[in-house]
């Protein structure tokens, strides 16, 4: 191990600019671990000075930049979800203005300060030359002084320790990393227990900010493993491996008779072509819903969806009728048995293939917000004194548009969302911790046979949590499938590291089952024709009625 070690050192001397790259790609992760090693190989002649200087310093900047550019993105949601008001965010845009360089040069030498001031930076509009100004010499003096006192260190102490001298540095880094990671949870910690947090920090990032890194992951992922869709090999027996296109029938029919007790009947519909009447096609639905042997009220959803696009209760006729009307002709539409029944949960589930063995990845809890009428105020205003429902405000009033106006009686509980989906307002816990043998045992069942499913969420309501986790109260909704997220990370508690941490592990598994599932046989869709099925899907949601 330690001559490898030194092997690759000894090929990294010879490269200064591969040392400076890494050595800036390296402080995204740990920056102060990642100085200390500088400064180590500094001293142990395996780097320059320079080198190690300027690399630092760029990757320090860039870094801090990328959090203000986040906080940027972010900044002018905040007035439009209720968090700040116009007002407030405008003066804080002028203490900004007026302390930005002390308050970045402050939080430069005290750790857990940097993420909340840099991003905070951002989201209150300060200037980004001042701050990128104020950063870059912030982190040129930080780093300086770091790695000179670590190089005058290592060049005193690192020739005494001789050939244990790596295993020493590379133990003092991980206790030094430790130590920052206690230090910024204790800071945290302060300021979290005044009061439960409705959010977390990164809940409501714009997704192309808050997905870059899992980009980024997938990507080394596709060439690691030698593959850019590999995912889609992951359930060789559902249409691209249920990542993207997928058909929600198809998956359920896929369990057979004996489990299926377990799932909530459904039947597939098409929607007729423009030319054929809604007074016809409703007819026609009616009578495919009667041969399934359902009733109103039932669901109707795309069969080709996602984030719960298209989810809606239908009651009656008039409300059949008025979902055909809006739903983009010539797709299919599934009609499903109401699940009437008051908790949903998601579970992830996965299994290798050619193995026995399975497990739970997380469990999501989720809770349908709702307001509750005081005789006074309208279904606007409770929104809006909600202090998480009027983050959402512009989709909650959106469904409820009718009835914005209307006083609610006092007591009377007003439900803001019907679909289970995060991304239509239901607020999800992490109840990964409440995973039994006899819940895994009961989903391995039926998943197991299933043919050639081994990766997938179950979307699961259910009336009693005890009788759930004991297998035993289970609805199916629906089963997904490589392109199901392990939503247990949008608890409000939530870390970014954690759910980054449960994001990388979720494609790491899908990669690897995909790859398994190479070997024996299954071929990963086509990269042109899944990027034509998503723009193939962006386009037909965009015409899905509105979810309730």
């Amino acid at each position: 191990m330690a001559e490898y070690f030194n092997e690759l050192l000894n090929h990294l001397s010879a490269s200064p600019f591969l040392q400076g790259l890494v050595a800036a790609l390296a402080t995204f992760i740990l920056e102060d671990p990642t100085t200390i090693t500088c400064g180590a190989l500094v001293a142990d002649g395996h780097m320059l000075f320079a080198t190690a200087l300027i690399g630092l310093t760029i990757g320090i900047a860039a870094g801090d930049f990328g959090l203000y550019t986040i906080g940027r993105f972010v900044g002018p949601s905040t007035v439009r979800w209720g968090l700040l008001s116009q007002e407030r965010l405008d003066r804080a845009k002028r203490w900004f203005d007026r302390n930005l360089i002390l308050a970045v040069v402050l939080s430069r030498f005290m750790p857990g300060t940097r993420l909340p001031t840099y991003v905070g930076a951002g989201i209150f509009q300060a200037s980004p030359i001042r701050f990128l100004g104020a950063a870059i010499v912030a982190s040129l003096v930080w780093t300086f002084t770091l790695l000179t006192v670590t190089v005058k260190l290592g060049q005193t102490v690192l020739p005494v320790l001789g050939a244990y001298r790596w295993p020493v540095v590379l133990c003092l880094i991980a206790i030094i990393a430790y130590a920052q990671r206690r230090a910024s949870k204790h800071i945290a910690s302060v300021d979290t227990t005044a009061a439960e947090p409705v959010v977390s920090m990164f809940e409501f990032w714009p997704a192309g900010v808050f997905y870059m890194p899992v980009g980024l992951y997938y990507a080394w992922l596709s060439l690691r493993y030698g593959g850019t869709t590999l995912p889609t090999a992951a359930n060789p027996s559902i249409y691209s491996g249920g990542l993207i296109r997928e058909s929600k029938f198809q998956i359920l029919s896929l369990v057979p008779e004996p489990q299926r007790k377990w799932v909530l009947p459904v039947c597939l519909f098409q929607c007729p072509a423009k030319d054929v009447s809604n007074d016809d096609a409703v007819r026609d639905a009616l009578r495919t819903i009667a041969e399934a042997a359902l009733s109103f009220p039932l669901v109707a959803k795309p069969d080709k969806g996602q984030r719960g696009a298209g989810v809606q209760k239908l009651r009656s006729e008039d409300d059949l009728r008025a979902y055909l009307e809006s739903f983009p002709p010539g797709l299919e539409i599934v009609f499903q048995a109401l699940a009437d029944f008051p908790h949903e949960a998601g579970v992830m589930y996965y299994r290798y293939p050619g193995t026995d063995s399975a497990a739970i990845m997380s469990i999501t809890i989720k809770e349908f917000p709702h307001v509750i009428g005081d005789g006074v105020r309208t279904l606007r205003e409770l929104i809006l004194a909600d202090p998480r429902a009027r983050i959402l405000h512009h989709i909650y009033c959106k469904r409820h548009a009718s009835q914005l106006d209307r006083v609610l009686e006092s007591g009377e509980k007003f439900r803001l969302v019907f679909a289970g989906n995060h991304a239509q307002g239901t607020i999800f816990k992490d109840g990964t911790h409440l995973a039994t043998p006899q819940l895994l045992a009961r989903l391995h069942e039926i998943a197991s046979s299933m043919p050639d499913f081994y990766f997938g969420r179950f979307d699961i309501r259910y009336s009693d949590l005890d009788a759930f986790l004991n297998g035993d109260d289970i609805h199916i909704v629906e089963i997904n499938g490589a392109g199901a997220e392990s939503t247990h990370i949008w608890d409000a508690r939530m870390t970014l590291s954690r759910a980054y941490g449960a994001l990388f592990r979720q494609w790491r598994i899908l990669f690897e089952i995909g790859a398994a599932n190479r070997k024996r046989g299954a071929k990963p869709l086509n990269p042109f024709r899944l990027l034509g099925d998503c723009f193939w899907y962006r386009d037909s949601s965009r015409g899905y009625p509105m979810a309730h």
